[in-house]
């Protein structure tokens, strides 16, 4: 219902709503005969949906805001119509008709409303269905003779109607009047639907008279009297609203010279509509559409943003009942802040925090004088502005020692530890934490989260696995940490286990075992379908397509990125994260298509992002490393390499090393010397990375290592070794379930066994193979190979599985293998050239042998 008539005045309420009372008048019907028996758990069921104020939304799929007398008959005929859902067609045709028998019952019983006293008559009439109401006075209604069921006042819908009744006979006559008129605006729109449901409607829905600008000036005054006459709501009479304005418009006259304009001149000239707004449900719809920005990033609906914006400007167009004090609610101003953040306005959602704070501040709370200062701290790290960050958090751990708030004071320096993780560069210039090394102060958070959180608890030793498995710690040590973590996650709320899924999933990962991971993976994505966190879903979702690109289906784990875009259109730092990913892997994708200026162009707009994560950060660096070494530039790509490796370990002392990071970086150097023919340089560096990955445990990095050592070894010719080797690690190879490992290795072999077949007799022997043997190898490992390169799309490695068979065909002077390698190389050739002019596309990319 958006806000486009002329003119709309806010009724604020705290509770009392013409929404309430129809409720009231429903939980009325619910205890009648006038609903069959079989229907009256679906009744219920919308009554409680409304009285807990859960999020519904109308036929129109949109979030109602502020309930209309429409929402309810239609969130009360679905709950009917879906109660049976599971019945026959005759019995779903039943459920229709009872739910519009149901729904004409209660808008007959709204429509008979046709004045203040029958509004009131019907509120007070609904306290006899209390269990052991007593008679309080001599007009008290008596229950009526259809009423069937009495409800304890202790119960929801008890509790509800004392709360109501009680409410409404505390109001004052022009605040009778005011609900009044609310309730008709309110009804009006479901005229139709009444009228189509067989409704007689026996009165004029209109006001008698517009006196909304002038009668409360007039209900100041007390010695004005009403007791003479008091005001009653026409009953189809044209003749009694004129007397009755008249009489009004007479006293008016006398008593303040006020002339009021005839009905028809106030109607023509003011479009006037109250729009109730019950505090404590705008509240509760407030809170509820924070958590939905937390969660989905959902957009706030525009009635919501309207009747806020109306609440909090100054010249607001409002008038009240029951003493109503809003306070101008500063969950908007939140809300707004929330909206800003995943919009990426910086000045936006630092204005509306400041704005929230203001409000909350002013109670001289010191809990939120904490959040508000976290809450600085941690936008400014979203925008990336991290000496600002760190002096909010300065604040805030210096107010915590103050008032010795050891809680708060453990959940800063969480905070903090989950921010210096990313920038162990600040450990050399921060001063406000007395310990500036990240064990000591690991160390702490242990030992104190345990009585402060289970969610701080098992963070911490997320923090540890990490800390232990960077410096490069034993096996043993943090997969212990993590057990730990684990434990604690799961005695605590699901957000919490799926972090530790996650972390889980990150370990299996670098340890090279596959099956893990993915069991993990899925797992902590199932999770999400109940918890409904965006972030984490699409986190686990991109883990997913990647362990996918791993295992060779390149092609679905790119399509799966994409799809996954339309989930981020209202969240523009979801999207960021998907698009920074999806362009990682859209480079890797380019350099095994050989599209090398195409990788440099998209490194060029990746570089140009402000990258929080430090593993983001370091696959960066990797990444620029890679294109920069496939376009040719080895002294460049080395000096990228060895810079970025300079700066990690320059922060050894302060910080955590790294190692994983450190380890792969050398492993590329390694890479790189052997493909630029410094093959000597690369080998005692290429043993100790194997080395240090293997006491580590990471395994997938043992087995990238052994590949390029392998490699180095073939290239400096000696292959008796590299056979040896490659036939002791190919099983463990295959573990790590790696498409492009496997498949390099298998060409690496099929090179062995080339190079094997031409070498003397001895050689032979002495590896326990013939020449036959050799050649037949070199088929088979060969075909695996260009299998393997052919579902992962690498068209450069096919190119060299080509060449070498044509070497091999070549050497033998096998006429059928020059021939396949020959059309296999054009077709390459071809394919290379439509990937130049035709650009990146993912459709039809089966390549044929």
């Amino acid at each position: 219902m958006p806000l486009h008539t002329s003119r709309i005045k806010l009724l604020l309420t705290e509770d009392l709503s013409p929404h309430k009372i129809s409720l009231l008048i429903l939980v009325v019907l619910y205890c009648t005969d006038f609903i069959r028996e079989n229907r009256l758990q679906a009744v219920l069921t919308t009554i409680v949906r409304f009285l807990e104020n859960d999020l519904v939304y109308n036929e129109k799929k949109e979030l109602v805001v502020l309930p209309e007398l429409r929402d309810l008959c239609f969130i009360l005929k679905q709950s009917i119509i879906s109660d049976s859902n599971s019945g026959s067609v005759e019995s779903k045709l039943a459920a229709e008709e009872d739910a519009n028998d149901i729904q004409k019952k209660l808008l007959q019983a709204l429509w008979n409303i046709n004045s203040v006293e029958s509004l009131d008559s019907h509120i007070k009439r609904a306290y006899c269905i209390l269990l052991g109401s007593a008679v309080v006075t001599v007009d008290e209604p008596t229950p009526d003779q259809d009423i069937k069921k009495l409800i304890s006042p202790r119960s929801l819908l008890g509790s509800f109607i004392q709360k109501i009744v009680t409410t409404f006979r505390l109001l004052h006559f022009d605040e009778e009047l005011l609900l009044y008129e609310a309730f008709v605006d309110y009804r009006e729109p479901s005229r139709a639907l009444y009228v189509s449901n067989g409704g007689n409607i026996q009165h004029y829905n209109n006001r008698p008279i517009d006196l909304f600008d002038s009668k409360r000036k007039l209900l100041e005054k007390p010695a004005f009297a009403f007791e003479n006459a008091k005001i009653k709501e026409a009953n189809g009479n044209n003749e009694n609203d004129e007397i009755l304005f008249n009489t009004l418009k007479t006293q008016l006259n006398e008593s303040l010279g006020v002339s009021l304009p005839t009905p028809s001149q106030s109607s023509q000239s003011v479009n006037l509509k109250l729009l109730p707004v019950p505090k404590h449900d705008i509240q509760v719809l407030l809170d509820k559409q924070i958590s939905l920005l937390e969660v989905y990033g959902t957009e706030t609906p525009k009635l919501l943003r309207d009747v806020m914006s109306l609440m909090t400007s100054p010249n607001s167009n409002t008038c009240l009942i029951q003493n109503t004090t809003f306070n101008n609610l500063p969950s908007y101003y939140y809300v707004n802040y929330l909206e800003c953040l995943h919009d990426l306005d910086y000045e936006g959602a630092f204005q509306s925090l400041h704005q929230y704070f203001d409000y909350m501040v002013s109670n001289n709370s010191k809990y939120f004088y904490h959040f508000a200062l976290i809450s600085r701290a941690s936008l400014h790290q979203f925008f990336g502005e991290d000496e600002k960050a760190l002096d909010a958090i300065q604040e805030a751990i210096s107010v915590a020692r103050e008032n010795k708030d050891n809680s708060t004071l453990t959940y800063i320096l969480s905070w903090l530890f989950n921010f210096m993780k990313n920038k162990p560069e600040l450990w050399n210039t921060q001063t406000f934490y007395h310990n500036n090394n990240e064990q000591h102060l690991l160390d702490f958070l242990v030992n104190k989260t345990q009585s402060v959180s289970l969610l701080l608890y098992a963070m911490s030793y997320h923090f540890e696995t990490l800390h232990v498995m960077n410096n490069g710690g034993p096996l043993n040590k943090y997969l212990e940490s993590l057990l730990k973590a684990t434990y604690i996650s799961i005695n605590d709320e699901l957000p919490t286990f799926i972090k530790s899924v996650e972390m889980i999933a990150t370990v299996w990962s670098r340890i090279g075992n596959p099956h893990l991971c993915s069991v993990y993976t899925d797992i902590g994505l199932e999770c999400t379908k109940d918890t409904g966190n965006l972030s984490d879903e699409l986190s686990i979702e991109i883990r997913k397509s990647y362990l996918e690109y791993y295992s060779g289906d390149t092609e679905i784990a790119y399509s799966k990125l994409e799809a996954l875009k339309h989930k981020t259109v209202r969240d523009q730092s979801l999207y960021k994260m998907l698009q920074l990913r999806t362009l990682i892997m859209l480079v890797k994708i380019a350099l095994k298509k050989g599209r090398f200026k195409f990788a440099q162009k998209i490194m060029e707009t990746l570089s140009n992002n402000e990258i929080q994560e430090i593993e983001l950060k370091a696959e960066m660096v990797y990444l620029h490393a890679e294109v920069e070494t496939a376009l040719g530039n080895f002294s460049k790509a080395l000096n990228y390499i060895s810079s970025n490796l300079s700066r990690i370990e320059s922060q050894h002392s302060k910080t955590q090393t790294n190692l994983h990071t450190i380890i792969r970086l050398n492993l590329l150097k390694c890479y790189i010397f052997n493909k630029s023919g410094a093959h000597s340089r690369a080998i005692s560096l290429i043993i100790q990375q194997i080395q240090h990955a293997k006491q580590t445990g990471f395994k997938t990095l043992v087995v990238e290592g052994l590949i390029i050592l392998i490699s180095i070894l073939n290239n400096m010719e000696c292959y008796e070794d590299s056979y040896q080797i490659l036939s002791a690690i190919m099983p463990e190879i295959l573990m790590v379930e790696n498409k492009e490992y496997t498949s390099t290795a298998y060409f690496e072999f099929a090179k062995t066994c080339f190079r094997l077949s031409f070498q003397d007799q001895l050689t032979a022997l002495k590896l326990n193979v013939n020449e036959k043997q050799l050649l037949n190898r070199f088929l088979k490992f060969l075909n695996t190979s260009i299998s393997g390169f052919r579902q992962s799309l690498n068209l450069e490695m096919l190119k060299e599985c080509f060449k070498l068979e044509k070497d091999m065909a070549d050497m033998k002077q096998l006429d059928e293998l020059q021939e396949h390698s020959a059309k296999s190389l054009e077709k390459l050739r071809k394919r290379a050239l439509e990937e130049a002019d035709y650009g990146f596309v993912l459709n039809n990319n089966k390549i044929e042998n």
